[in-house]
């Protein structure tokens, strides 16, 4: 059977277009008039002894304005929960038993089909990965403007070791400012902010299928995973290598997602560019640390003075 011409199928597509608009604006407006989720933005991640990171990877995403966390824990041997202590009983926190290798496309679908309908947007992102708009604005503030697109994929800036050969203590945030040139290869990939009820299934770690075609931070259609993007107002820095010991740890081991690391080894970037941008967020990513320092229990925040931010 020949294909229907253009026209036909733009008369066609004009309906569902309008229906899916419909929708869009609805979601603007709490019911009964809207369909408003009740969670502006969460954060899907999956991880895998991650503790010693956690409290910092939490605490900054809080500042940028998210609401709740479904984390996925992919057979963790260190002390996750105590780290979490204060968000997980304060209801900000959601963990899940997640042993399946690899597990991270499961996870991503799981957390799909059970959160369909709480949240306006949700992040799929990993621990080593911090979100933010580099205008300093809070993230629900700036996915206002995407509110009529299904998806946004937000680019990476992939740091290197900034010279680090062991685990430093400290925050990550803080210790690692080089990264690699904006045409590096990591630098190529990105991670998607989803509008749940219009995501049909997760493709990869970095890309979903959706009803609709997601953008990029310039609202042009971002068909794949995989582009030269800017990454002015939305970016993710990645922290990739950190320190030479982690990366060695790291590449020896298994992931969630490829259940190997070997493979993903060309994404350490060169130390070219002293970046330094993320650190206008310092002072309150401090004073949230601080605060929820003081909603642990007496045993666990004695017991995380007397280990290294950033040790083994």
């Amino acid at each position: 059977m020949d294909a229907l011409p253009a026209p036909v199928r733009a008369v066609g597509r004009a309906p569902r277009d309008w229906y899916r608009r419909i929708g869009y604006l609805r979601a603007r407006w709490p019911r009964p008039l809207g369909t408003r989720p009740p969670i502006g933005l969460a954060v899907c991640a999956i991880f895998r002894d991650e503790a010693r990171y956690l409290a910092e990877w939490v605490s900054f995403h809080r500042v940028q304005g998210v609401e709740r966390f479904y984390l996925y824990d992919n057979r963790s041997t260190d002390d996750w929960h105590s780290v979490l202590e204060p968000e997980i009983a304060a209801g900000i926190v959601d963990v899940r038993n997640w042993p399946f290798v690899p597990g991270q496309k499961a996870a991503y679908e799981d957390c799909l089909r059970r959160h369909r309908n709480d949240a306006r947007w949700i992040a799929f992102i990993d621990i080593d990965e911090f979100l933010f708009s580099p205008t300093g604005k809070p993230l629900p503030e700036v996915l206002r403007g995407f509110d009529m697109h299904p998806g946004v994929v937000v680019s990476w800036r992939t740091y290197g070791t900034s010279g680090w050969e062991r685990t430093p203590q400290g925050l990550v945030t803080e210790n690692y400012r080089w990264r690699g040139p904006d045409d590096h290869a990591g630098n190529r990939f990105g991670k998607s902010i989803v509008y749940p009820r219009r995501a049909l299934e997760a493709v990869s770690a970095h890309y979903f299928r959706l009803r609709g075609t997601p953008v990029g931070e310039d609202r042009r259609p971002r068909g794949a995973p995989i582009r030269d993007a800017t990454a002015d107002l939305l970016r993710i820095n990645h922290y990739f290598a950190k320190s030479e010991e982690e990366f060695r740890r790291k590449t020896s081991g298994s992931d969630a997602y490829y259940g190997t690391m070997e493979k993903r080894s060309f994404l350490k970037p060169p130390d070219a560019v002293r970046d330094e941008i993320i650190l206008q967020f310092a002072p309150q990513l401090r004073a949230m640390l601080a605060s929820r320092a003081v909603r642990q229990s007496p045993t666990v925040a004695a017991a995380q003075a007397l280990t290294p931010s950033g040790g083994d």
